[in-house]
């Protein structure tokens, strides 16, 4: 019998739209997502997770420093969950996200820049990501490189049954293009508040 990791609610640390985050409980540099039970299309958001370990993956250097890190699936007393590496600011608390960083009033100019960086990678890279939204792009501090960049942690793959988006670049550019607007006015809407 296969060993599972037991998860209890002091480990949780957010809860999304259809996902839990877990501190892992044995690795502090370390999460872990899990389905949350009971939500509507809770079977397609189980095989999003396995789709996930598929679909975020670099394609080079440069895919790697703006995506988060999936290292692979864990069984636990919660469910199958993600093991992802957890993305940090420069004193370890766990990153804001751009939704928090617009709410807080803290996009200055140096942020806007680096998040300039980040969208001219999302519009060139081959990765598919289908949903980018201000809560699932993260200001993390990379140790190795001695500086900050936007990340982006969820929303990796096509949704659709037949994924167009990987054997059509027009249709995977044009779903960029509806995201990228959709995460700008809804980042415009927050500054205004």
């Amino acid at each position: 019998m296969k060993q599972e990791l037991v998860l209890t609610d002091d480990d949780l640390l957010a809860r999304g739209n259809d996902r839990y985050v877990f501190q892992h409980p044995q690795d502090s540099k370390l999460l872990i997502k899990i389905v949350i039970p009971g939500i509507a299309k809770y079977k397609s958001k189980q095989r999003e997770v396995h789709r996930d370990i598929k679909e975020c993956k670099p394609h080079n250097e440069a895919d790697s420093l703006f995506m988060q890190k999936i290292l692979g699936l864990v069984e636990t007393n919660k469910g199958v969950g993600q093991v992802i590496v957890k993305e940090c600011d420069e004193q370890n608390n766990i990153a804001q996200t751009l939704y928090q960083l617009a709410m807080n009033k803290e996009l200055d100019a140096h942020k806007l820049q680096k998040l300039n960086v980040f969208l001219a990678w999302f519009v060139s890279t081959r990765v598919i990501i289908n949903s980018l939204h201000c809560k699932n792009i993260v200001y993390a501090w990379d140790s190795t490189r001695q500086e900050y960049r936007f990340k982006v942690i969820d929303g990796f793959g096509d949704k659709t049954f037949f994924q167009l988006s990987k054997v059509s670049g027009a249709i995977r550019d044009k779903n960029k293009i509806k995201c990228l607007k959709r995460m700008l006015r809804d980042l415009n809407s927050l500054q205004q508040t």
